[in-house]
């Protein structure tokens, strides 16, 4: 088990944000801030992310929820609410099937689920960004014909920052392009990529219909109306009818930074549930 970098805040009952792929717990940071009033809230860097060790294999969905748990060991939580965003929700979604027992609440925040939406297509969206379609214009990649384009667009634009070359993003946030870190982690992401067994881990399907239909703790799905996750969304929908859905139409992948303060109150009103 490789060592991860983790914090904490707040006192009360236990929540454990996660981030998603390129990124760090910094991604959550202002929603810990806003929950520390109410919650002890728990922030950790993904293993092969921020402060976190980088083992040279362990990346399918089963290894990020073991890494959930053992956070939760280290700090001695018995049971807690899972928030993920994007693939922080997979490895959140994942610890649940394992440990349906510690888990009290689980959000899911644009979260693609491999097994319900195996493909995901660039224009399975109505909309994309103008700094999404000039990163993709610059590989010499037929994206059209992609079977899975997320990897390799964040593979893209983090090489495009590090050569300099990363469009601002003027309506939507654009992976890497924007912060005092955003370089580093271009870099980080592609060492990742370049040095490890991830880029061939990070897909595999991971938890079944079956064990998703049969999860028995409150779920919220909120997902964005114009990010390809959203047909994940859908899906879960379907598996777990009594969960609590919500999808903010004209929303892009990463509105919990673009619109905090929305995110912020629906997980308030879920765990209060």
């Amino acid at each position: 088990m490789p060592k991860l970098a983790a914090q904490q805040l707040g006192e009360g009952p236990d929540v454990v944000l996660i981030h998603g792929l390129a990124t760090n717990r910094a991604f959550w940071y202002p929603t810990a801030v806003a929950l520390q009033d109410r919650y002890r809230v728990t922030l950790f860097d993904l293993r092969g992310h921020g402060y976190s060790e980088r083992p040279p294999s362990g990346y399918t969905p089963t290894d990020f929820a073991g890494d959930v748990l053992s956070v939760m060991d280290q700090f001695g939580i018995a049971r807690a609410a899972l928030i993920g965003h994007s693939y922080g929700g997979a490895a959140a979604l994942e610890a649940a099937g394992q440990a349906p027992d510690r888990v009290s609440h689980l959000g899911l925040i644009d979260t693609r689920v491999a097994r319900l939406q195996p493909l995901m297509r660039l224009h399975d969206t109505p909309w994309i960004s103008e700094a999404e379609k000039e990163v993709a214009a610059t590989a010499d990649v037929d994206w059209a014909a992609l079977p899975q384009v997320g990897y390799l667009f964040l593979e893209t634009a983090a090489r495009m920052r590090v050569a300099g070359k990363l469009p601002r993003a003027h309506d939507d946030f654009t992976p890497f392009g924007e912060g005092r870190g955003a370089l580093r982690a271009a870099k980080a992401w592609l060492d990742l990529l370049d040095h490890t067994d991830a880029r061939e881990q990070l897909d595999q399907p991971g938890i079944s219909a079956a064990q998703i239909a049969a999860l028995p703790m409150p779920v919220l799905l909120f997902y964005a109306g114009l990010s390809r996750c959203v047909h994940s969304g859908h899906a879960l929908q379907k598996l777990l009818p009594r969960a609590r859905y919500q999808e903010l139409a004209d929303a892009g992948h990463f509105f919990p930074l673009s619109q905090p303060h929305v995110v912020q109150a629906a997980i308030r009103d879920f765990l209060a549930t």
